[in-house]
């Protein structure tokens, strides 16, 4: 797949780097920056009688209202002073529509962006890559909060489970992975079996990239009672990986947030760029 338009959201209070670290992924791979610019609007008071009108409350909404637009122009204006091509929008909503909305942006576009997690907080990024990686069929990639090469991908693993999650991570990366100089799949503790890995395990994966001129080292390794997410991290830390493409939440969503699972891991820790799909 060719990355030609790529999605940001960021908060209308964020400052500028992450929207310059998009241009520059924009301007490596010839992409349009499609960038959303996003207010978080407070509720409504209530009582217990239901909703009340408050004057005071619909003056923080036109003043949040004017706030974003102002903050949207300023990113206009500096985006306009580089290269790249982009659209800019900002919007001033609740916290229940940013997925919605983010959605819908996703799915006019290749890829969305997710900037770094903040330990310990349900951040607006997890509100957007719930609509991005649920509801608009793209794939989303988890930007480190170091500094990443992407889309230069030096060496690329794959975190292999047989899924269709990781089918079609795998399938929106062939073309990363064709001009990566070194291609792995890692598979923890893979299982023979007829309806997922096959009789050996990463065998079939290695033969259907080959038909798309991709050489692939198949590392199938012991979990030894650690975690995948920690097994994943550790080995992509091994291999010098610069980019992990995997699965995204093949558990319901309810069992992750309740439990954690590798995605909520991966979100939280990931040290390298992550490309996921669902």
């Amino acid at each position: 797949m060719a990355f030609k338009t790529v999605f940001l959201a960021v908060g209308s209070t964020d400052d500028d780097s992450e929207i310059d670290r998009a241009a520059a992924i924009c301007g490596k791979l010839g992409a349009h920056l499609s960038l959303l610019v996003l207010g978080i609007a407070p509720p409504p008071p209530a009582s217990p009688y239901g909703v009340v009108s408050n004057d005071v409350w619909a003056g923080e909404i036109r003043e949040g209202q004017d706030e974003v637009q102002a903050r949207a122009a300023a990113v206009e204006e500096r985006l306009g002073a580089g290269p790249v091509p982009f659209s800019v929008e900002g919007q001033y909503i609740d916290r229940g529509t940013v997925a919605t909305l983010a959605a819908r942006f996703a799915r006019y576009s290749d890829v969305t962006l997710i900037t770094p997690q903040r330990p310990g907080y349900e951040s607006m990024q997890s509100w957007v890559m719930n609509g991005a990686l649920f509801e608009s069929g793209r794939p989303v990639l988890l930007l480190p909060k170091r500094q990443t090469r992407f889309p230069e991908v030096g060496k690329l693993m794959i975190a292999w489970d047989a899924s269709v999650e990781a089918s079609k991570a795998v399938q929106a990366s062939i073309g990363l992975m064709q001009a990566a100089g070194e291609v792995h799949a890692v598979l923890i503790d893979p299982v023979p079996s007829f309806e997922g890995h096959g009789p050996e395990p990463g065998a079939d994966l290695a033969t259907y990239l080959g038909r798309h001129g991709i050489e692939t080292t198949v590392h199938r390794l012991p979990r030894e009672g650690r975690g995948t997410g920690e097994m994943l991290r550790r080995t992509a830390g091994d291999l010098g990986a610069d980019l992990i493409v995997m699965g995204g939440f093949g558990h319901s969503r309810l069992r992750q947030r309740i439990f954690g699972g590798t995605t909520t891991s991966m979100m939280k820790e990931t040290e390298v760029a992550v490309l996921m799909a669902h």
